[in-house]
């Protein structure tokens, strides 16, 4: 049972000294009053939010259809119950009392002598016993939930039976969708409407609608600080209504004390992660044991895993917290949270899956689930990458630690190539096209290529306006057919050969040879855009 249970009607009608007479309603005795709201006016709508104890002195009654106007006002506003004084008139209006009887509003009546102040005194300090009783109750279960955790019990382990004893279901879920935690089990779907929904609203708590349940969410705070390394609490009431804020702040107590165990044994394998980065990058003979250090058998078959996340002001180890999450969803042992020696960008994380199985992402069943897991992954970060860039890249499967060195680079070149959108995965094996490999290379030595092959011919253009690159790109696109690329220009071919050789002179290439076409073809492409 739910601790700090609002005071219900018939507590507060039963009240001694207040002589309070109820009129109708008898079948709603047990509803829960929130607080007490004294009005007179026709429609206090705006001033109520549910659950109110509504006390009125009748000075809105022109005539016996203000009644029903003001009843219905209420009960659309979800007041549990309606208490007339009778000082007005003498009695409480037979037009009221039917009116609450049509919108099933209970109705009590107020003595002239006891006046709205001891009704709200009253109840008042039933509020506070019952606040101060929860408080106890509340102390005394946090005391036991640490020393449970500290003997080496999860939040998995206690959620349940402290949810059920406070009324509600609830689930942890991280920023890439995984299910930490929960009171029932949880779709996928779910899991990852709940984290997009999180990281995409502008304020939090929030609420989300599904499937007719209103589920409220809730931050959980951890390492480094910001929302995309925080956990979801997404909460409901067993009947599937909203859980009230005592209920869920305690709730998310109970998830940091988890967080804080989740968090520091990140901080232990950051350690464990150091080693094997250190080793990778000096090609160490120790890497095999570094590796079983780390949980993983050097013999198995392995995937890389490079995160790049750039275009935000964030934590500099964020990057390295959404790459742990990310490979967590896959299911697979992992060692996350390289860095520095091997990934040189800080903005560059890396991470080593062991996979059992070998062959190139997309002949291994493995290999692909994982992929398509951290797509999915991906995805749902989205709307908390804003203007903001995640490229992730997956290497081939590499089989044994010798290989790990080349997986590494292959992720490392994959993540350069992710796609230019907010998000995008690339994996090693997609790599088959010069567009692909061109991006790889670093901006400045593409600028520089760019400029050296077609430096004179962009200044030709710039000086003449003679369009020679665009003449070139044409002829190159048409396979070097002169008809062909002298009808795409409407050109006449003795013009077109003038160009041609006009280019040739600038640039110092014979475009009658393969390789020098290459060059050309290639200087033009650099500055392309690259698939996403």
């Amino acid at each position: 049972m739910r601790v700090n249970a609002p005071t219900s009607l018939r507590e507060i009608l039963h009240r001694p000294g207040l002589h309070l007479r109820l009129l109708t309603g008898h079948a709603q005795l047990d509803e829960p009053v929130t607080r007490v709201f004294v009005t007179d006016l026709l429609d206090p709508k705006r001033y109520m939010s549910g659950g109110e104890l509504v006390l009125t002195g009748l000075m809105w009654r022109r005539s016996p259809a203000d009644s029903a106007a003001f009843v219905g006002a209420c009960a659309a506003m979800g007041a549990t119950a309606i208490g007339a004084g009778a000082a007005a008139f003498g009695c409480v209006p037979e037009d009221l009392l039917i009116a609450c009887q049509q919108y099933e509003m209970p109705l009590f009546e107020v003595p002239v002598e006891v006046s709205f102040r001891e009704i709200s005194d009253v109840v008042a300090t039933s509020f506070w016993a019952q606040r101060a009783t929860g408080l106890a109750t509340v102390l005394g279960r946090q005391r036991g939930l640490v020393a449970a955790m500290a003997s080496g019990a999860r939040l998995a382990d206690l959620l349940s039976s402290v949810a059920a004893d406070l009324g509600a279901r609830c689930w942890l879920v991280s920023p890439a969708g995984r299910l930490m935690c929960g009171t029932d089990p949880l779709d996928q779907s779910l899991a990852n409407r709940f984290a997009a929904t999180f990281l995409g609203s502008s304020r939090v708590p929030t609420e989300v609608r599904i499937d007719d349940v209103t589920y409220s969410l809730h931050t959980v705070r951890g390492r480094p600080e910001h929302r995309l390394a925080s956990w979801a609490l997404a909460c409901t009431g067993r009947s599937d209504e909203p859980v009230p804020p005592d209920v869920t702040a305690e709730l998310v107590g109970l998830a940091a004390l988890e967080r804080v165990h989740v968090d520091e044994a990140a901080r232990v394998e950051r350690r464990l992660a150091d080693q094997i980065e250190r080793a990778l990058a000096a090609d160490a003979a120790d890497l095999p044991s570094r590796l079983r250090a780390g949980g993983l058998e050097p013999g198995s078959a392995f995937l890389a895993v490079a995160a790049r996340l750039t275009g935000l002001l964030t934590p500099a180890d964020l990057v390295v917290t959404l790459l742990a999450d990310l490979v967590s969803t896959t299911g697979f042992a992992a060692v996350t949270g390289l860095t520095t020696a091997t990934a040189p960008a800080t903005d560059t994380a890396l991470a080593i899956l062991r996979l059992d199985g070998d062959g190139p992402v997309g002949t291994d069943p493995r290999a692909d689930e994982v992929v398509a897991r951290l797509r999915r992954g991906v995805e749902t970060l989205r709307p908390g990458i804003g203007r903001g860039h995640l490229a992730v890249g997956v290497s081939n499967v590499a089989t044994g630690s010798a290989a790990l060195t080349g997986a590494v680079q292959e992720a490392l070149h994959a993540v350069a190539v992710a796609g230019t959108g907010p998000t995008g995965v690339r994996c090693a094996g997609e790599i088959t096209t010069h567009a692909l490999l061109i991006a790889g290379v670093p901006t400045a030595t593409r600028n520089s290529f760019h400029e050296r092959v077609l430096g004179p011919v962009l200044e030709y253009d710039r000086r003449y306006r003679a369009n020679l690159v665009g003449t070139l790109s044409v002829f190159l696109e048409s396979g070097g057919s002169w008809s062909q690329c002298a009808r795409q220009l409407h050109l006449h071919v003795n013009t077109l050969r003038y160009r041609m050789k006009r280019i040739e002179e600038l640039t110092g290439r014979d475009l009658g040879r393969f390789d020098d076409r290459v060059d050309l073809y290639l200087a033009l492409r650099v500055h392309q855009p690259v698939p996403g």
